[in-house]
């Protein structure tokens, strides 16, 4: 098969993908493979479960796995010196957030030649390369969706500043989806993961402009696995073929929420995690739950997308004389809050740690640091959503 190398995401999906993976990995031409994890996935064990499913095919020639929670600058600068030290040629990332976006970075920098990430203070990712770095992704159930995204964000926690990155050449070329890396997680962890991909999921369907024809049908598609397993999981959290659709869900809508331009959402959720070091997908559920209710739905939002995907009608909210606007806005709300009754979620900023008094500081960097005006990036609107969220 022919790579793209700048366009195509091949995944692999179901029970045994890992081990149908070493030939299609092979394929790409991966002969020298620098393995990047973060700490939590080698310490609670996946690692040595898809090391068991590659069965030894693989040359991992180096295997970085110093990374926290968060990518920061010192991890893909000392990542990029053993990928070179131990001239490797492609990169396999397994594990959570943190190691998707350091396995990116690396892939960035070497397309640029590029030894130090400050560099980018001063230039922008050049879009022309010849150099071609094959990025393989083996998700957990801690998914992001960025791993099927081209988005990147690395913080400097010396100089205090975040580094982000939106380009094709962060681009994963093939994704490995195997429900043996679905490790058994408490109800209220899978209960973030869902209801976070959720709402990628609804936002991505709501987006104005005009965005890839994929985001549109993994997006529908996330929903229909959300609320088909998403109790199930819940209640019955070491089934694995649930704990699966869960994972395969938050990958498609992560995919198709960041094949969408920024919107206020993901602008403001930004700044609360990177302010108070809140989870991010905790952050973005309790904006998403009160945005839904603020935002004017345009009359063409495919609103039969959404209600033909509620899983035989059960938290679907129609009354009479209700606008479209009205029926995501109770369906939605509806679905949060049924689930409120099997596992208790965050749903609130305060219990996020953040404090109203910094709304209005948020708020007007939000503004200023946005191209946008008007619409949703007014002051009004963006602290009668941060009070609403309170």
């Amino acid at each position: 098969m022919e790579y793209n190398f700048e366009s195509d995401i091949k995944f692999l999906t179901g029970d045994k993908a890992l081990r149908k993976s070493v030939g299609e990995i092979n394929d790409i031409g991966c002969r020298r493979i620098m393995l990047v994890c973060d700490e939590m996935s080698e310490r609670v064990g996946q690692i040595d479960d898809m090391f068991r499913q590659l069965n030894k095919e693989l040359n991992i020639v180096e295997k970085f796995n110093r990374i926290g929670e968060r990518a920061t600058v010192s991890d893909c600068e000392k990542a990029l010196r053993a990928f070179k030290s131990n001239d490797c040629d492609s990169i396999l990332a397994v594990g959570k957030k943190s190691a998707m976006a350091v396995a990116k970075a690396v892939k960035i920098m070497l397309k640029d030649d590029v030894s130090f990430i400050s560099n980018y203070r001063t230039c922008t990712v050049n879009n022309i390369s010849s150099v071609r770095i094959p990025l393989i992704v083996v998700p957990t159930n801690l998914s992001s969706g960025t791993e099927a995204s081209n988005f990147v964000r690395i913080y400097d926690t010396e100089n205090n500043e975040i580094f982000e990155f939106d380009t094709c050449f962060a681009q994963t070329n093939l994704i490995i989806l195997d429900p043996i890396m679905t490790d058994t997680l408490p109800p209220k962890t899978i209960a973030a993961s869902g209801l976070y991909a959720l709402a990628m999921s609804v936002m991505s369907l709501a987006a104005e402009e005009e965005v890839c024809p994929l985001a549109k049908v993994y997006s529908v598609t996330a929903i229909n696995l959300l609320t088909e397993n998403m109790k199930k999981c819940i209640l019955q959290n070491k089934v694995k073929s649930f704990r699966f659709r869960i994972l395969l869900a938050s990958i498609l809508a992560g995919y198709a929420y960041w094949q969408t331009p920024k919107d206020i959402l993901s602008e403001l959720t930004d700044r609360i995690s990177d302010r108070y070091r809140a989870d991010y997908g905790n952050v973005f559920c309790v904006l998403f739950l009160r945005y839904i209710n603020l935002h004017k739905w345009s009359a063409d939002f495919d609103t039969d997308a959404l209600i033909n995907l509620i899983g035989d009608n059960e938290y679907l909210v129609i009354k009479e004389n209700t606008s479209g606007r009205n029926v995501v806005a109770d369906t939605v709300n509806n679905y949060y809050v049924r689930m409120k009754k099997l596992v208790d979620y965050v749903d609130s900023l305060k219990d996020l740690g953040v404090e109203r008094g910094h709304f209005a500081d948020i708020a007007s960097d939000v503004i200023n640091s946005s191209e946008r005006e008007g619409g949703e990036y007014t002051f009004s609107f963006i602290m009668q959503l941060l009070e609403d969220s309170y």
